[in-house]
């Protein structure tokens, strides 16, 4: 999984905020990590309801191609979650006094956090450079006023310079959000190789031993073929588990945003039409299809950052 799965590139990059850097607004110094957050609370959100439709503002990832997810948050600290789990009766053979206070993980800086989720083929370098482009040719200028008090933005001038200044940033992804498979996935079995491995392993420990070619004990030799087997059958199970999940039928951002917007326009047209008579429900859901065409998602569809499109049976 990591970075990539099931056709979606999961960026996660972290960018340092220097904790005594202070911002003067408006005559008046604040602290660069507040500065950043009152520049995200700021930021429009996608149009998800009639409310936020209705301001004419849209979130700026939805000007960027293929993002079907988008998080911006600053990290302060992390979380005290408490004493660590200990064993009551160790604590009291060994006499541990639960008052004395344990060392506490902090931060050295806080923290802006970037995670989007974006289709891509590959997940390779090649991906993450044409998103981190994509970023910056649609939302450059807000890109620069949210990290102008970052640590390390100063170097970034191009395009370039921003995929450089996301990859040190970058962290693995290792709980990704995709939940577009509606159907239990086929993979590619590794047991084929692993019996293939298996057999090859044991012929030729069989022919060492057979052709006198091993000069130490036989034990050492099965032994050091029980090793080898293990060895490579662990290889192979770990390399399957490491390859990604295919990518779902029809989960691109365009085929998703078509889904939405058909599933919308047709609950639009059942409202409208229960009770008509057979013969007019078939012409009127021809008409329909030629009007919405469901199966091109390059036709009719939703806007990206939108959520809902009122049915109209006009």
């Amino acid at each position: 999984m990591a970075n990539y799965d099931a056709g979606h590139y999961f960026l996660t990059t972290m960018a340092p905020i220097d904790r005594n850097t202070f911002v003067e607004v408006n005559g008046v110094n604040r602290s660069a990590i507040d500065h950043i957050r009152f520049l995200l609370n700021t930021l429009p959100t996608a149009q998800q309801d009639d409310v936020s439709a209705a301001s004419g503002l849209q979130s700026p990832f939805a000007s960027v191609p293929g993002v079907h997810f988008a998080h911006f948050f600053v990290i302060d600290d992390v979380r005290y979650n408490g004493r660590r789990p200990s064993n009551p009766i160790l604590n009291l053979i060994f006499n541990t006094k639960m008052t004395n206070p344990e060392e506490v993980d902090r931060l050295p800086d806080a923290y802006l956090v970037l995670v989007t989720d974006f289709d891509a083929s590959d997940g390779s370098k090649g991906n993450l450079r044409g998103h981190t482009d994509a970023l910056w040719a649609n939302m450059g200028d807000i890109l620069r006023d949210i990290y102008a008090h970052v640590e390390g933005f100063d170097r970034v001038e191009t395009s370039a310079d921003f995929y450089r200044f996301v990859r040190e940033g970058q962290i693995e992804t290792t709980m990704p959000f995709n939940d577009y498979w509606a159907e239990p996935v086929r993979l590619p079995s590794p047991l084929p190789w692993m019996l293939g491995a298996t057999a090859l392993i044991l012929f030729v420990t069989i022919l060492l031993g057979a052709t006198g070619t091993w000069t130490g004990s036989l034990w050492g030799l099965w032994g050091l073929g029980l090793l080898a087997l293990l060895a490579v059958n662990i290889g192979i199970v770990v390399k399957y588990g490491l390859t990604p999940f295919p990518a779902a039928p029809d989960s691109d951002l365009q085929s998703v945003l078509k889904a939405i917007y058909i599933q919308q326009m047709f609950t639009g047209f059942a409202i409208d039409h229960l009770g008509r008579p057979e013969e007019e429900l078939k012409g009127a859901f021809e008409a329909f299809c030629e009007r919405h065409v469901p199966r091109d998602p390059s036709g009719p569809s939703q806007d990206p950052g939108v959520l809902l499109t009122p049915w109209k049976s006009s």
